[in-house]
């Protein structure tokens, strides 16, 4: 990336914060790239027309820009593993490995390894115990229906739902997963 144009996100957005420390684990900054502050749609055309070499995604797999580009352009997923991932991991917890599936896009024959952060439900610290253990029994007692609703559901778990989280667990929602003998601490 050192010295490529590259999108890391709109200006002051969630990509733009984690293309910082995915840099950072590869030893790089801002200052080694020629940074572009663009949305997905913008990014993906900036690599069809040629201002850009590269952008950064964080956005559920399959993403809509990358797809269409897969299709016009070609698309070169960039893996993020090894040790400058597990560094990441460490460093910010909630940020977790992941794999982006082989044929997710048109020409990606191969797996390849990428960082995931967790989609968090919150609510409002006030809120009372019972109405949030039941909101979180509800959601983990159908995740059936919410992975025929979208296909990221499947991947959803209880299991999955206490890793790479920090912030604290809503004593309601710590009730649940005790109760079903996963541990939030």
């Amino acid at each position: 990336m050192k010295g490529k144009r590259v999108s890391i996100g709109d200006a002051g957005s969630g990509v733009e914060f984690n293309a910082k420390q995915i840099l950072e684990g590869y030893g790089l900054t801002f200052d080694d790239i020629q940074k572009n502050n663009l949305s997905f749609k913008e990014s993906a055309e900036g690599i069809q027309n040629g201002t850009l070499d590269a952008c950064f995604v964080t956005a559920g797999v399959p993403n809509a820009a990358l797809q269409e580009l897969a299709f016009t352009k070609g698309l070169i997923l960039i893996p993020v593993d090894g040790a400058e991932a597990d560094a990441i991991c460490a460093t910010h917890s909630f940020y977790t490995k992941t794999v982006i599936p082989a044929g997710t896009y048109n020409g990606t024959d191969t797996d390849t390894p990428a960082m995931a952060i967790k989609a968090t439900l919150a609510v409002n610290s006030k809120l009372d115990e019972d109405t949030v253990y039941e909101m979180t029994k509800t959601l983990f007692s159908n995740l059936d229906k919410l992975g025929a609703a979208h296909a990221k559901g499947k991947e959803v778990s209880a299991e999955s739902a206490v890793t790479g989280v920090s912030v604290p667990f809503h004593p309601g929602a710590a009730k649940y997963f005790e109760e079903i003998g996963l541990s939030v601490k």
